[in-house]
């Protein structure tokens, strides 16, 4: 069990991301998401629209008491919300190996994979920062991507 006042003290922190799914009857998925300094997720249209659903909150350790703060986003069928850790966009690679993926990179291969599966979307990002580190070894990358079933 971690002991945040005395995390907040060695300066040890984490950053969290939860959330809650609930099918609606037309088809929709209204998702529930709290924060605590974790990155963003974002909303992907069925047009490529990315948008940041603005979460906030506190990394988890960093102070006493930190703030946990939540959005609640509704999905109609051929959205998508994505959710990454930081190693996605801090992944370095490119020309000289030191250049970050970034957020402008991952926003282009989101709207790149408008339509996919939530599956087919989080495997074609994934390979592309393998391809953008060159191989070389990377810090926490972590994904999910969550769409309300397709009926038919």
């Amino acid at each position: 069990m971690l002991d945040i006042p005395d995390a907040a003290r060695r300066g040890q922190f984490t950053t969290l991301l939860l959330g809650t799914l609930r099918a609606e009857p037309d088809g929709g998925l209204r998702v529930r998401v709290a924060g605590g300094g974790h990155p963003v997720p974002l909303l992907v249209d069925g047009a490529g629209a990315v948008t940041p659903v603005e979460v906030g909150g506190m990394p988890v350790g960093a102070v006493p008491g930190a703030r946990i703060d939540e959005a609640e986003v509704r999905l109609r069928p051929g959205e998508l919300l994505v959710a990454r850790t930081d190693g996605v966009t801090e992944a370095r690679g490119g020309p000289h190996g030191t250049e970050m993926f970034g957020e402008r990179r991952l926003h282009r291969a989101l709207v790149e994979a408008t339509g996919s599966s939530p599956a087919a979307l989080v495997d074609r990002v994934l390979r592309l920062v393998d391809e953008w580190c060159g191989g070389h070894r990377h810090d926490d990358v972590a994904m999910l991507a969550v769409s309300p079933a397709e009926r038919g």
